[in-house]
């Protein structure tokens, strides 16, 4: 029996670093499980920077320094697309030209990559594709300060893939692998309707009710700013706040909510019906303003039969990283995502 069959090697999980809209969220977990091992939460300066001095002291007691990093969200263009199917190199150059063009700028400072979303073709060969584009060097320009601060990014994907993926831990084994869940990540400035099966992403599509949304209502209705009615907003997350103001919360969540929850049954019976991949098992929310108070009855409401719930086994992990700062843990959901994205050997990215 040799060495290594005892001793297996192991390799470093990277990290998964999102760009949120206070700062970065960085999550590390075990090599030899999912559970979170070490999340450190670094807010930007006031110019909305990254410190590379204050970043690099925050990855003391990481191990490793490879990281799977989500961009901004507005440095990230994501649009349907229909496409040849083709493969590896040749369907990123399709990408990059398609997206080219949806940007309207030069295709040799685009970078894209395409998620096909369906096998069956038309009659030109081509298939249905989400193609996810950003601008070459306004990429560099986020990425030089995590560079210079020691981190050697290795794949890079938007923030609702690893929302997504977050919930699919269970799904990796095989009796599991054809369960279809719906994943709604709602940030502060927009939301991500995900579609996984297994743990595959199907379907994507954004909205743009986010937290500002709900905000902007509950503002309008008390007759407050919108600063204040954020605190109250996040004060209600809680449930601490008196039981009148609460309602108007949930009254001004409802109202806002009401074009996302549409969407979001939309969307059901697209994979549903038109797609034919079958009926949601569950629906979890994430994201920034994933626990808004009267978010899960709005959604409830508009999805019948199909259930908005905890996955007990994602919170539990995701506790941990909430207690770094104030937050809920459904708020690291994809940079624990991005954490467990698989990966082969170093330099190469999974399929």
């Amino acid at each position: 029996m040799s060495i290594r069959s005892i001793f297996k090697l192991r390799r470093t999980p990277p990290l998964g670093v999102e760009f949120c809209e206070r700062g970065l969220r960085l999550v590390q977990v075990g090599a030899a499980n999912d559970e979170i091992r070490r999340a450190v939460f670094v807010p930007f300066e006031s110019n909305g920077d990254v410190d590379p001095g204050r970043l690099r002291a925050a990855l003391r007691g990481f191990r490793g320094r490879d990281a799977v990093v989500a961009p901004p969200r507005a440095d990230i263009t994501v649009r349907p697309a229909r496409l040849p199917l083709l493969v590896d190199a040749e369907l990123r150059e399709a990408a990059r030209w398609e997206a080219a063009g949806l940007l309207e700028i030069d295709a040799s400072d685009v970078v894209a990559d395409a998620l096909p979303l369906s096998s069956e073709t038309d009659a030109e060969g081509r298939t249905e594709m989400l193609v996810v584009a950003a601008s070459a060097s306004g990429l560099e320009q986020r990425l030089a300060p995590l560079i210079t601060a020691g981190l050697r990014p290795i794949a890079l994907e938007p923030a609702f893939f690893g929302a997504g993926r977050a919930f699919t831990v269970r799904s990796r084994r095989q009796q599991e692998q054809h369960e279809i869940r719906v994943v709604v990540d709602v940030s502060e400035t927009e939301s991500w309707i995900v579609v996984t099966r297994g743990d595959r992403l199907m379907f994507a599509k954004r909205s743009d009710v986010g937290g500002a949304a709900f905000d902007a209502e509950l503002a309008a209705g008390l007759g407050i700013e919108p600063a204040t009615a954020r605190r109250t907003r996040l004060d209600g997350r809680d449930r601490t706040l008196d039981p009148e103001v609460l309602a108007e919360v949930m009254t001004a969540v409802r109202r806002a909510g009401a074009s996302l929850a549409d969407e979001i049954a939309m969307a059901v019976r697209y994979v549903t019906v038109t797609t034919r991949l079958g009926r949601p098992q569950a629906l979890h929310l994430s994201g920034e303003a994933g626990a808004t108070p009267g978010l899960q009855e709005t959604i409830e409401s508009s999805i019948p039969g199909i259930p908005v719930e905890s996955a007990s086994f994602v919170e539990a992990r995701l506790e941990a990283a909430s207690s770094t700062e104030d937050s809920t843990p459904l708020e690291w959901a994809a940079a624990f995502g991005l954490a467990i994205r698989p990966m082969t050997r170093r330099g190469k990215e999974a399929a």
